[in-house]
């Protein structure tokens, strides 16, 4: 397709409105300020430091994703359907296929970019926990004080920095803060990287545990799949149902395994194996402990597991709002 297609077009709007819906930016802000602070008040290793920084930062991710997820993409379509613009649309040459793919590609866009921070900010989080450090006085357990702070303070500082935008240069509060809340997490993680834990200046080293990202990458394809299968529903279903559907269809395909029993012997059963998600692919942060890592081979084969789910789940959607009354 042409760099001036209407889906690309159509892309960047629906990118652009899901960033600027209050609850997402509330949900990024909260995220990353929860994930910061959590390290900070931790009292307990738990027998591996920077496990409970880690895990919970991945939880946190988890959990405000799948809300964000779910909300944009859920009430995106129906907005649009609703409201009238969607037969506005429509009634210039763009199909109802492009129209919907586009609007999914957009909230899949936000759904990365919010990871994007998520797992930053799990990666800093996890530096900052209290762990046994080499100083000028001994060794000692030491929390990186330097990087906590300027982590806890970066969804203050964009907040503070849209709303000047919005007062001086009317620049819409809501996607500019988003922006600056990811951007200030960029750069306090390269800044960073030119202190030690000890907040002495020294040679360039991120110093973060980059197993935490292979566990990041999944729970990002968790969030996109279910991001497809609120947008499918959103086709027919308002807001609050497509809601309730894909919270039933998480907690299933969390249990599903368990409730099915072994693998399948037949052909019907191997269909409603994969007729519900399995959840627990994507959660794999116990591989983790102990020093533990996730092959990528795993993470490649996950991704190509959620990306055909998507396709499938995206099929369905397609087909279904080709019949939608707009």
């Amino acid at each position: 397709m042409r760099p001036n297609h209407p889906f690309f077009a159509l892309t960047s709007l629906a990118a652009v409105e899901a960033i600027r819906q209050p609850i997402v930016l509330l949900l990024f802000a909260t995220c990353i300020a929860l994930t910061a602070i959590t390290p900070m008040v931790l009292l307990h290793a738990f027998g591996e430091y920077g496990k409970m920084a880690r895990e919970s930062g991945l939880a946190l991710h988890f959990l405000f994703g799948l809300l964000a997820a779910v909300l944009a993409a859920g009430s995106s379509l129906a907005r649009e359907v609703h409201a009238g613009t969607a037969a506005a649309v429509l009634s210039k040459p763009v199909g109802r296929t492009t129209f919907f793919l586009a609007k999914f590609a957009g909230i899949a866009l936000v759904i990365v970019a919010f990871s994007l921070g998520a797992i930053l900010a799990t990666l800093l989080s996890e530096r900052v926990a209290e762990r046994l450090t080499d100083t000028p006085g001994g060794s000692q357990f030491m929390i990186d004080w330097r990087t906590g702070w300027w982590l806890l303070a970066t969804p203050f500082l964009g907040l503070a920095m849209a709303g000047v935008l919005n007062y001086t240069r009317r620049i819409p509060f809501g996607s500019s803060a988003f922006l600056l809340v990811l951007t200030a997490l960029l750069l306090v993680f390269v800044t960073t990287g030119f202190y030690d834990r000890t907040g002495l200046r020294g040679v360039f080293d991120f110093r973060v545990d980059w197993r935490v990202l292979p566990a990041g990458i999944l729970v990002t394809a968790a969030l996109v799949t279910v991001a497809a299968m609120a947008a499918s529903f959103s086709t027919r279903l308002g807001t609050a149902p497509t809601l309730t559907l894909c919270g039933l269809l998480f907690i299933l395909g969390l249990l599903w395994e368990y409730l099915l029993g072994p693998a399948p012997a037949s052909p019907w059963r191997a269909w409603l194996y994969s007729a519900v998600p399995n959840w627990q692919h994507f959660w794999v942060s116990d591989a983790l402990t102990g020093g533990g890592i996730i092959p990528w081979a795993y993470v490649g084969h996950v991704v190509l597991y959620a990306a055909t789910y998507t396709g499938a789940v995206l099929c369905l959607g397609a087909l279904s709002f080709k019949h939608t009354d707009v």
